[in-house]
């Protein structure tokens, strides 16, 4: 085919990224720059309405954001859908459906497994979507939508999108048989023939019911896909575990109004109970049942009236802490390589390991100026608490360690083995075998000299950090160091055995994990109230966790991760040549346009913290609520950060948008930290297992310095030799007690017995 009869949107697939791009925009169509599949732009709506620019496209090649194009579809590009097909065999089941619409341009995508079929129409259907169907998964992309062209490169394959079918785009009226089409493929809607139950024991009226406790429900179960039928909310049963086969038909309905459930398996639910269920804590909301006003009593008119107590301002809007829709392009491309990758990890373990990456990269480089006089800086102190075996938390950190050591290795700091040592790190000071270690080692720890307090630290069981800080003599001074670290003070020293240590622009991020029945037994209440675990934000399972489909075969991390992490690293400040070696890097100034949002956030949270409240707020939160503003920025100065490196600001501007996504997060992290308060004190689970370590520990205790045999331990108590010894591991890990080998056999001590032992 010569280039006379050669369609010219062929012609324009077949040039490089930014004649291709300059190309469909002249035939009409509105580009946008794309990073891997997702647009470059912090925001593409204008686009949806006026194309761009000749001008503008250019811009985006100078700027180097123009790495692969999206066109957008609908009336902006001359009312363009695109059907796209991904799976090897939807492209077949299409042409062999509709012969007369194949005869179009049709764009093979760089999977290798689908197309993108073209069409020009006059009436513009509705976009629609069939997922997981026999033959992959099917879309019409209309108004709203965009999609990758060629010569655009796949993000995970490498492989480009090219011209399968070199036609020209074929123009039709309509396309409502091929809607038809996708729609036959959706599972037929069951709620759609529910109907509310008819003999009811409860009103449907209006209750006491606190109706922020009510919204609250409502948002959780529309997140779950509820469908609402008037006052109700329809969807699947809260207690799948009581149908015998499953909730297949689904048959739970919520009265908005009232508070009750009910199920016709199941029977009429109480708000309480939905609540328990849904892990909504009620008083975070006031309370489960809305007080009456007090009645008005007439007074003598020499005495005043007291000034009604203000009720609590309604909490922020909720949001869905793990929608991808309000997180930055990188963070969301992480979470689906990570959840994909380790399937069997809770989504929020995820985000937080790419959040701690973010932190790591940046260390003490970007900053706030807080208009109540302080500087906040984005590192993190983040803990993963689950169950141990079924959630696979440990996988979350051994993930984002595989990206930092592929893209920023000098960044990871050395597992602390004493308060002494940490300090020595955090001062630059070489290990006292730097001579002997390789070549690579060597200059990875020369490289992370200027960076050395202000790097990222892995701690796979976090609660033996908190437990030999309480119980090692050796460990005095570890707690004060950490919580300092945090705040990331300008200089701090202290004079050791092994002489001086100076630690400068410190800015310590970590991710540790650990299980809470561990927690429970190597933190005390002084930890609470001393401050340091209230650093931390304390992450649990998210309410809808739901294992997901495993990956079909292993993906190795994305090279684009790798390369905008190391980015992110490389265009903040550099460290500077000084008389005495390399100094540590400077910081920037975030332009922050959000401190009014970030003051009435912490306004809420402080008033939440009332002890004058009708539910007054365990005093453990206390200190984690004083410190989720704070959290909430660092976030949205990740955000800002990773949006800066679209740009060619000077430096990072963190707008509504970004605090907006912070605060979302934060949210679901204030929220985790309940649900593990909860777990902690009342769940079956961690309170059998922390009565097994207490039972356990005070068996070894008894023993005095002699210590006792696992043999004996689990005879004695009752326990296999399988849970005993899981027992004893968690005691060792928390820093109570040390194992010893008596003639081959597993021995253990109590810690404070351990140098009479000697």
């Amino acid at each position: 085919m010569n280039s006379t009869s050669t369609p010219p949107i062929v012609l324009a697939a077949q040039s490089n990224t930014i004649e291709a791009a300059k190309g469909y925009a002249a035939l009409g169509m509105s580009v946008i720059p794309l990073k891997g599949k997702r647009p470059a732009l912090t925001s593409w709506t204008q686009y949806q309405q006026s194309r761009a620019s000749q001008a503008e496209i250019e811009a985006w090649h100078r700027q180097g954001i123009l790495q692969n194009i999206g066109i957008v579809c609908g009336a902006v590009s001359n009312n363009l859908v695109v059907l796209d097909l991904d799976g090897v065999a939807g492209y077949p089941a299409f042409a062999a459906s509709f012969p007369h619409l194949a005869e179009t341009y049709t764009v093979a995508t760089g999977s290798g497994v689908g197309a993108h079929v073209y069409f020009r129409v006059e009436q513009m259907p509705p976009s629609v979507k069939a997922m997981t169907t026999p033959i992959g998964n099917l879309e019409l992309c209309g108004e709203g939508r965009q999609v990758v062209a060629p010569p655009s490169v796949h993000p995970d394959t490498g492989q480009p999108y090219r011209v399968e079918r070199a036609h020209d785009i074929l123009q039709v009226p309509d396309l409502d048989e091929l809607v038809r089409w996708i729609e036959a493929f959706k599972p037929r809607e069951t709620q759609s023939t529910w109907k509310p139950p008819t003999r009811m024991n409860f009103p449907t009226g209006e209750t006491t019911i606190n109706p922020r406790v009510l919204d609250a429900i409502a948002h959780d179960l529309l997140r779950q896909d509820f469908r609402q039928h008037g006052d109700w909310l329809h969807g699947r049963c809260i207690h799948p575990e009581r149908h015998k086969n499953g909730d297949r038909n689904p048959s739970f309905g919520f009265n908005i109004r009232s508070g009750y459930g009910h199920c016709y398996v199941c029977g009429t639910m109480l708000a309480k109970e939905v609540c328990e269920t849904l892990n909504i804590d009620p008083d975070q909301f006031g309370g489960l049942v809305e007080r009456p006003e007090p009645p008005v009593i007439q007074v003598s008119a020499k005495r005043e009236l007291l000034p009604e107590k203000p009720k609590d301002p309604p909490p922020p809007a909720p949001t869905d802490h793990l929608n991808e829709a309000a997180l930055p392009d990188w963070l969301a491309q992480y979470m689906d390589w990570a959840g994909t990758t380790g399937n069997q990890t809770p989504m929020i373990f995820h985000q937080a390991a790419g959040l701690w990456l973010l932190a790591t990269a940046v260390g003490r480089r970007l900053y706030g100026e807080a208009p109540w006089g302080v500087k906040i800086y984005p590192n993190l102190y983040l803990m993963l608490v689950a169950g141990t075996t079924f959630y696979r938390k440990s996988t979350a950190y051994k993930l984002a360690e595989q990206l930092a050591r592929q893209a920023i290795p000098h960044m990871l700091m050395p597992t602390p083995g004493s308060p002494e040592r940490f300090q020595e790190a955090l001062a630059g000071r070489m290990p006292s075998n730097f001579d002997k270690l390789a070549r690579e080692q060597q200059e990875r720890l020369t490289k992370a000299q200027p960076y050395a307090a202000q790097r990222g630290l892995l701690k796979d069981e976090v609660a033996g950090l908190f437990g030999a800080i309480n119980k090692r003599d050796y460990m005095t001074g570890m707690k004060d160091l950490l919580m300092e670290l945090y705040d990331c003070p300008d200089y701090f020293d202290k004079d050791t055995q092994t002489g001086l240590n100076i630690v400068e622009n410190a800015a310590l991020s970590i991710l540790g994990v650990t299980t809470p029945a561990s927690l429970s037994c190597a933190v005390s209440t002084g930890d609470w109230d001393n401050g340091l675990l209230i650093r931390f934000a304390l992450l649990s399972p998210e309410p809808n966790y739901a294992e997901r489909p495993p990956a079909k075969q292993y993906r190795s991390v994305p090279q684009a991760l790798i390369e905008d992490l190391k980015a992110l690293h490389d265009r903040l400040p550099a460290p500077q040549q000084s008389e005495t070696g390399m100094k540590a890097p400077g910081s920037l100034r975030l332009n922050v346009q959000c401190w009014q949002q970030v003051q009435s956030y912490g306004d809420w949270l402080r008033r939440m913290c009332d002890p004058g409240r009708d539910t007054e707020l365990d005093d453990r939160l206390k200190g984690v609520y004083g410190r989720m503003h704070v959290q909430a920025f660092k976030l949205a100065s990740l955000f800002a950060a990773l949006d800066w490196l679209k740009t060619s600001d000077d430096v990072p501007t963190v707008t509504v948008e970004h605090w907006q996504a912070g605060q979302a997060l934060a949210e679901g992290w204030r929220q985790s930290a309940h649900r593990l308060l909860e777990q902690l004190d009342r769940s079956g689970e961690a309170v059998q297992e922390k009565r097994h370590q207490d039972r356990l520990l005070n068996a070894i205790r008894q023993t005095g310095a002699t210590g006792v045999a696992l043999r004996d331990l689990y005879r004695n108590l009752n326990f296999s030799a399988k849970q005993a010894r899981q027992l004893a591991q968690d005691l060792v890990r928390a820093g109570l007690i040390e194992e010893r080998r008596m003639d081959r056999a597993e021995w253990f001590i109590a810690v404070e017995h351990v140098s009479e032992h000697a």
